[in-house]
């Protein structure tokens, strides 16, 4: 078996402001794979050697030999895929390459993704083409949790009903939606979750020693992460019940820094007894963050966005209680009552959201306006919240019982040494079912090319006067030396890359000047073993160049 990484650069999470989740889980998990990945050799697909350069920064950070890992250019696909079983991404853009391998020879590959955020106009364009494309049941988009993998296949079911009324036909999207989380390098959390480092975290706050921290960690955007209104409601509420100093410790970043005031001003009117402070995720006074500064998680999150969170992961292995939305992948991070507690979440019921849609169709809001004002009307309950704090504050042990079930779990579930034997064995079982599903299936005789960019040839089929045909005759209409004067400009070679072999266009040239004049249904017999497209567009360019002479 022989897995291929298309790899598209990005930005290292660890070095820069505004840290996304998907930034985050596709850089880990590409460090993780060489951790724990178990190939000899380590294939990429990619187009840039910044790219290929990050991969080898990122394998020599792993500690991997550096003669492990290979590239191969992803635009040179009959040349670089015919040996690779299986194609990974770490999204779920597979559009090209779905089409790409129906020009492989054999059975091809089986395509992988993985899916992260699911919302917005361009998440729906991306499915579609897992409906439209030539798909079959060996590709697979790994789902990080059971609220993804029940979006996803929402999708595809009302898009396989749209096309089974529009087409009259009986259609179901072959394609898998397998769960498999998303992982953390668990014992790096469990040490910045040190007691060791609570005092000093604790101090450069300003909190003093039996004050309660609720930390969350995360950018700061009402319209694509978390309304905050639950989060200071419950903060506040929970200090009243319990009489504790609390302190609502929020430490990331604003997404636009005209959401600073109004997290502020907003904190400030609801928040009379708990403390809110805000921290910037790089500052410099607590360089391995806040968890151990923290006392219990609280990650209220409303928007649709979401697909998995990492940072409840990340508090679990630090050894955080955490009081988390009953939302999305959340829900998935917390075994209510036993490591942590899930929050009530309501929403208004299907068929109420069109003109949510129509804001994204017309324009009128981009993807955080609509993921915004989507979230406006997502109920999270802060008064449920509020008590599952305040029980949390009043009994030390039910928080440090809660603490160690959870690195537990963290460790038995969501460490990547567990996760990427996942990957591997999806990828082998769905490689053994695409080589069976192409040696038993019909092949459909379609063209081998997506229907937006098709064959130029067919497509404007009628503006050449005329057609080459296998009846028509052609003859060496140049001696040699021209022949060999015309090849040497660069401007009359710059397509070699699509013609045969240069010694095969040797040997035609050769025999055609040996037959005198030759139809092109000789040649074609003659040169029955080369690729016949790649011969007459060769045949066409010598014409184009004057070397062959040409006669309907």
């Amino acid at each position: 078996m022989t897995v291929a990484i298309d790899y598209v650069i990005g930005d290292n999470p660890e070095t820069i402001r505004q840290v996304f989740g998907l930034q985050v889980a596709v850089f880990n998990w590409m460090k993780a794979y060489f951790r724990y990945g178990s190939p000899e050799t380590f294939t990429f697909l990619i187009d840039k050697v910044e790219a290929w350069k990050e991969v080898q920064k990122v394998a020599e950070e792993a500690g991997l030999d550096l003669k492990r890992v290979v590239a191969f250019d992803r635009r040179f696909v009959q040349e670089n895929y015919r040996h690779i079983t299986t194609v990974f991404r770490s999204d779920p853009v597979g559009r090209d390459l779905l089409w790409r391998r129906e020009t492989v020879p054999g059975a091809g590959y089986n395509f992988c993704g993985l899916a992260h955020a699911i919302g917005g106009l361009e998440t729906g364009y991306l499915l579609e083409q897992f409906c439209l494309a030539p798909t079959d049941s060996s590709d697979a988009i790994i789902c990080p949790s059971r609220a993804v993998q029940a979006a996803i296949r929402a999708y595809f079911d009302s898009y396989d009903d749209y096309l089974q009324k529009r087409f009259n036909c009986d259609f179901k999207c072959p394609i898998q939606l397998p769960i498999i989380p998303l992982g953390i390098d668990v014992e790096k959390f469990v040490q910045l979750g040190s007691p060791d480092k609570r005092a000093t975290q604790r101090e450069n706050l300003g909190v003093g020693d039996d004050d309660i921290v609720l930390l969350w960690v995360g950018r700061l955007s009402h319209m694509i992460k978390a309304h905050p209104l639950a989060m200071f409601q419950a903060a506040e509420r929970a200090a009243q019940l319990t009489g504790a100093k609390v302190h609502l410790v929020m430490l990331g970043y604003f997404l636009v820094d005209t959401d600073e005031p109004h997290f502020k001003d907003l904190a400030a009117d609801i928040c009379q007894t708990a403390q809110v402070h805000f921290v910037p995720n790089l500052d410099p006074r607590f360089p391995d963050g806040l968890w151990a500064a923290g006392d219990i998680f609280l990650s209220l999150i409303d928007n649709m966005q979401e697909s998995f969170g990492l940072t409840p992961i990340e508090a679990m292995a630090a050894g955080l209680p955490r009081v988390i939305s009953d939302w999305d992948g959340y829900r998935d991070a917390v075994e209510d009552g036993v490591d942590g507690f899930l929050v009530r979440t309501v929403q208004p019921p299907p068929g109420t959201g069109q003109d949510l849609s129509t804001l994204l169709l017309d324009g009128r809001a981009e993807y955080g306006g609509y993921m915004g004002k989507t979230a406006l009307s997502v109920l999270v309950d802060a008064d449920i919240a509020a008590h599952r704090i305040a029980s949390l504050i009043r009994d030390k042990g039910l928080r440090a019982s809660m603490a160690e079930k959870a690195r537990a779990r963290a460790r038995a579930h969501y460490d990547w040494s567990k996760i990427i034997p996942q990957y591997e064995a999806n990828w082998a079982e769905n490689a053994a079912r695409r080589r069976a599903n192409r040696a038993n299936a019909k092949l459909t005789p379609w063209i081998a090319l997506p229907p937006q960019v098709p064959d130029p040839f067919t497509m404007y089929e009628s503006y050449a006067t005329a057609v080459l045909k296998p009846t028509d005759t052609l003859w060496l209409s140049v001696p040699m030396d021209e022949v060999r004067r015309l090849w040497k400009h660069n401007i009359n070679i710059y397509g070699l890359d699509l013609m045969i072999l240069p010694e095969d266009i040797t040997r035609l040239i050769n025999y055609i000047a040996a037959k005198g004049h030759v139809t092109i249904g000789e040649i074609l017999r003659e040169f029955a073993t080369l690729d016949k497209p790649r011969l007459w567009r060769t045949l066409g360019w010598q014409m184009k160049l004057g070397v062959l002479g040409y006669k309907a």
